[in-house]
């Protein structure tokens, strides 16, 4: 019984604190990947996928959206996935005091669950390599020799969009036409 105690004990003190990702097996791993090979999806996709794991990164680790992904990213391609999507994201409001005299405030504690993916054989093409279908959004273009910034495909006077920390796939919107493209 003390070592159930126990056990129970620490794996919540585990859980609980800062600290790398947490991965469970699914499925069979593959051979690990580059973080660059694993795709960010903004919903689960429509062509055939298994999922390999789910990742839970500890909350208060990241302050962006961006931070997460990239952190889910690199643990997905330990196992070599595909891809990654978010299956679940819970938030709660939590109370911070001021120490400096501050009157102290409130933030957002969130936690994700991400499903990590690779793709199945597919008997019929993918709607992804279809050539009858167009994307739904245009993809901007890489500027040569500024790794994290692209010129937009809407913006005609050439200037630059910072695209650091947005995972290649994902959407992004150019701030002066408010018109949406995918990150390259």
């Amino acid at each position: 019984m003390a070592k159930a105690t126990a056990l129970v004990v620490t794996l919540a003190f585990l859980t609980s604190c800062g600290g790398p990702e947490v991965w469970i097996p699914q499925s069979n791993s593959r051979p690990a990947v580059t973080r660059e090979h694993v795709q960010y999806l903004d919903l689960p996709p429509q062509r055939p996928y298994r999922v390999i794991g789910i990742i839970t990164p500890p909350s208060r680790e990241y302050e962006t959206l961006a931070e997460a992904v990239k952190a889910m990213r690199k643990e997905a391609a330990k196992h070599g996935a595909d891809a990654v999507y978010i299956e679940s994201q819970t938030g709660s409001g939590v109370w911070r005091f001021g120490w400096s005299g501050g009157s102290g405030g409130t933030f957002r504690e969130v936690t994700f669950r991400a499903n990590a993916i690779v793709w199945e054989p597919s008997s019929s093409p993918s709607p992804l390599t279809s050539s009858a279908t167009k994307p739904m959004f245009p993809t901007a273009k890489a500027v040569p020799g500024k790794p994290g910034y692209v010129f937009s495909p809407f913006d005609t006077k050439g200037r630059y969009i910072d695209v650091r920390g947005y995972p290649p796939g994902s959407k992004a919107k150019d701030p002066w036409t408010d018109k949406i493209f995918m990150v390259p």
